[in-house]
């Protein structure tokens, strides 16, 4: 299908969805990430709601989007192929993490920049649903980052 080609070649940005819910932290890669207001400030993320990612999200009511930088495949791929259900993601890749400022989960030290999300709602989209969250803050860890980007399915980075 042509449509399914074209949808390939739109930008998409690279970024872990970080929850924390009851002791146990994940991380999710998630590509499908953008703002879609300014007043207030609010983003979303498209989840198939199958995903440990999402129940913890919704069981908590809050998450964290870690934007990565060009340098970070590696942990893209770890976490978009191994369940939080099974796997500590954050051990395993030996992840620094610090405390955020507005919510229960841990901020990622060595990516881009974290946006800290409070859940606003929830909407069914096909086999993902989207959810709209609030940003009550945020943290720009590496400001001098290119963020990591997939086109048709390949990584690149933003042109500084």
């Amino acid at each position: 299908m042509e449509g399914k080609k074209a949808l390939r070649l739109l930008p998409w940005p690279v970024t872990l969805i970080g929850t924390y819910h009851e002791g146990r932290h994940n991380l999710m890669t998630a590509s499908w990430v953008m703002q879609v207001s300014f007043r207030p400030p609010l983003l979303m993320v498209s989840i198939a709601p199958e995903r440990y990612t999402y129940e913890l999200l919704t069981k908590s009511g809050e998450f964290v989007v870690s934007i990565l930088a060009a340098d970070q495949m590696e942990i893209a791929n770890f976490c978009g192929t191994h369940s939080g259900r099974d796997t500590d993601k954050v051990k395993a890749l030996g992840l620094k993490t610090k405390p955020a400022t507005q919510v229960r989960v841990p901020l990622l030290e060595d990516c881009v920049a974290n946006l800290e999300c409070r859940l606003v709602s929830l909407h069914p989209a096909g086999d993902h649903v989207i959810c709209v969250g609030e940003v009550v803050g945020g943290s720009v860890e590496r400001g001098e980052a290119s963020p990591l980007l997939l086109l048709d399915w390949q990584p690149g980075a933003l042109c500084k």
